[in-house]
């Protein structure tokens, strides 16, 4: 049997019912599948900056120290060992490891359909009728989540919503968020207190997550 919702209006009135695809908001939940995905997510976001020299790099060092024999000393063919100050470094890290991590496509599904049953049986899950802004107006946006008891969310719009004013409405507010469905990420779908959803972005989640 099919869940339903209720469906708010922006200025946080009823504006009937939506009934949800129970493979997706019934789905169980689990945390292993859903950390997983966390884990690839920001590992696919990392960039393999820390570098050190090794002693092929590492500048100097072209000459030998002292002669090879009768100076009581160790032998030493560079300066540049990696025994020596200022030497190269052994096993350090370079910028050619790659952090990127890889999951399959279903397992992503499902992390996202665990995400989105785990928001609906906790509560933070906002569904609102679609509507569009005349102007880019921050204040506007703001004052349409203060409407609706929304201290910090993400606003899900659909994919084939091709007038940016909401989200460019939305960039300098610090506490909110606005993107497409094509664009969501696990991190941002966890991390806000509340999720808000439109109608028609409800309508291509459910249809990109069941297929």
């Amino acid at each position: 049997m099919s869940e339903s919702a209720n469906v708010l209006n922006i200025s946080n009135k009823n504006a009937g019912n939506i009934l949800l695809n129970e493979e997706i908001y019934s789905y169980p939940v689990k945390e292993p599948l859903i950390k997983e995905f966390v884990l690839l997510t920001l590992a696919n976001k990392r960039l393999g900056l820390a570098s050190t020299k090794n002693r092929k790099i590492v500048s100097g060092g072209g000459i030998k120290p002292w002669k090879q024999k009768g100076t009581g000393r160790a032998r030493a063919g560079s300066t540049r060992s990696p025994l020596w100050k200022g030497g190269g470094t052994i096993f350090g890290p370079t910028n050619e490891r790659n952090y990127k991590k890889d999951m399959p496509k279903k397992a992503r599904k499902a992390a996202v359909k665990s995400a989105l049953s785990h928001l609906l049986k906790e509560g933070r899950l906002v569904f609102i009728e679609d509507f569009e802004l005349s102007n880019i107006k921050t204040k506007e946006m703001k004052s349409i989540f203060n409407n609706l008891g929304i201290k910090k969310g993400l606003l899900i719009l659909p994919a084939s919503n091709t007038d940016d004013k909401i989200i460019k409405s939305t960039r300098n507010l610090m506490d909110y968020k606005a993107t497409c469905v094509n664009l969501l990420n696990i991190i941002d779908l966890l991390k806000y207190e509340k999720v808000i959803i439109t109608v028609k972005a409800n309508e291509e989640l459910e249809r990109n997550l069941v297929l």
